[in-house]
């Protein structure tokens, strides 16, 4: 293009800037967007004041400049851009300038040619400034990628389900799963792999995760593919996946843990009957002194009634009882939930540790104002639960006295209390209290009482220790079930 031509078209542009209504009203200057008009050289000719607030140069300075003066990257692009619109097209784009103080700021570049009398004469441009969209875009990729690799690599299975259908499963899900690789997790439906999951509680945490809200870590039973089941805890989260709403399920193995809480409850249960021989021992040695009295009588020919008969019998009955309580509480047991009467639970613990209670001087008084109360439970742990309490309460108190135990129906609750007259708990040490492995006596493992809070969490129950300076209350609240005969 020769200098005469140039010159012609300089004139044109810069009438039709000067004649032209949208470039000389307020909307230009005062448009949120940079708006600008270059001519065909590239440099500048009009400019608006947001173009100046972008690029932190005057009016005056963007006057002396090209676009190429501020852009940042490969000019090469920019040139194939520039030539586009002067052959009459429209480019859109995104780049990056140097401001006056050598800041980035990215740019959005929406550039069309300015045609008067089918003639190209400039270039009319908008500027968007999209560095903080940007700068949140990548930190979105950042985050993204970072939740990615954390699923991806987290000790937890992690499967994503849309409409019940399995669509994404890490590495650990899949293992989990017992599958060869994730893709084979992917179209399952999650009904599927769990038991359980047509009862209450599963389908009504997803419906709450559909209407977006969490549900609490809670236990359920997998089925691997090769039908194996496997006890895991589960948590399902709503959330979003590749733009539509989606469940997040936290899947964790817990066999393990399952096995070494049930090899503590057994190895606390053979400690507490442990501890509890001195006091059986001395229970049977009664009876046994009865039985062995009448035997001599009758062995040295003196005569003797039927009634000595009752008499035998009852005391080698009561042997029996003791032995088979003693033996019930040592006895790993798997769980047996089943409907029970919680006062006569309690008046076999009474019976089985009323003659320890005798050896220490302590008496064991009982005040039970509910007479039918059945509550969902496991007998012998129940069992374990209260034996653990008395004993406490035993060693507690070094000079004597009585220990209370009380059973009463408040609402839908049956409130269990055990009290000594002990010296009670230190405010120091009483928020240790049931945390593994504390303890303040001599030859104890810390366990007891933490077993103890265990399994009365599992029985839906809830504990509570107040404790002054005359004595200890630990106060049990089951819930009680309505139906009777259900098991």
């Amino acid at each position: 293009m020769n200098a005469i031509t140039k010159s012609i078209q300089k004139e044109k542009l810069e009438a039709f800037l000067d004649q032209s209504e949208f470039f000389n009203q307020p909307l230009f200057e005062e448009h949120p967007e940079g708006y600008f008009a270059l001519n065909l050289e590239g440099r500048f000719v009009k400019v608006n004041k947001v173009c100046e607030e972008l690029t932190e140069h005057t009016k005056e300075e963007l006057y002396q400049f090209t676009y190429e003066d501020l852009v940042y990257g490969e000019i090469e692009n920019f040139h194939y851009i520039f030539n586009r619109i002067k052959q009459g097209d429209i480019q859109k784009y995104e780049c990056t300038i140097k401001t006056k103080s050598h800041n980035n700021r990215d740019l959005e570049i929406t550039k069309s040619p300015i045609i008067v009398d089918n003639e190209i004469i400039g270039v009319y441009g908008i500027a968007k400034d999209i560095t903080q969209f940007n700068q949140q875009k990548m930190f979105l990729e950042e985050s993204e990628r970072l939740h990615r690799s954390l699923v991806e690599h987290s000790p937890d299975g992690i499967i994503i389900t849309q409409d019940d259908e399995l669509v994404y499963a890490n590495k650990e899900a899949s293992l989990l799963l017992g599958a060869v690789s994730k893709e084979n997790v992917i179209g399952k439906n999650i009904y599927e792999l769990f038991p359980n999951s047509k009862e209450k509680i599963m389908v009504e945490f997803i419906e709450n995760a559909e209407k977006g809200m969490p549900s609490s870590l809670y236990e359920e039973t997998l089925i691997q593919f090769d039908g194996s089941k496997i006890d895991i805890e589960m948590k399902i989260i709503p959330t979003i996946f590749r733009g539509a709403k989606a469940i997040y399920f936290i899947l964790r193995d817990i066999t393990e843990k399952k096995l070494n809480h049930q090899l503590m409850i057994n190895s606390e249960k053979l400690s507490v009957a442990g501890q509890l021989a001195a006091g059986i021992a001395h229970e049977i040695r009664n009876p046994i002194t009865a039985i062995k009295g009448f035997l001599q009588l009758m062995e040295g020919g003196n005569d003797y009634r039927k009634e000595f008969f009752p008499v035998i019998t009852a005391e080698i009955n009561r042997i029996e009882l003791i032995l088979s309580e003693l033996l019930a509480l040592a006895k790993p047991q798997l769980d047996n939930y089943q409907l029970e009467e919680i006062i006569q639970i309690l008046q076999h613990i009474v019976a089985l540790t009323k003659s320890q209670a005798i050896l220490h001087n302590i008496s064991i008084e009982t005040q039970f104002n509910s007479k039918q109360a059945h509550v969902f439970c496991d007998e012998n742990k129940l069992k374990q639960v209260f034996i653990n309490y008395i004993k406490n309460a035993i060693e507690a108190m070094k000079d004597g006295g009585t220990i209370t135990i009380t059973a009463k129906e408040e609402k839908n609750y049956i409130v269990v209390q055990v009290k000594d007259e002990g010296p009670g708990i230190p405010k120091e040490i009483r928020d240790k209290i049931g945390t593994p492995f504390f303890t303040t006596k001599e030859n104890g493992t810390g366990l007891g009482l933490m077993v103890s809070n265990e399994i009365i969490k599992h029985h839906k129950g809830e504990v509570k220790v107040d404790s002054s300076s005359t004595g200890t209350t630990i106060t049990v609240n089951l819930p009680i079930s309505k139906t009777i005969g259900v098991s």
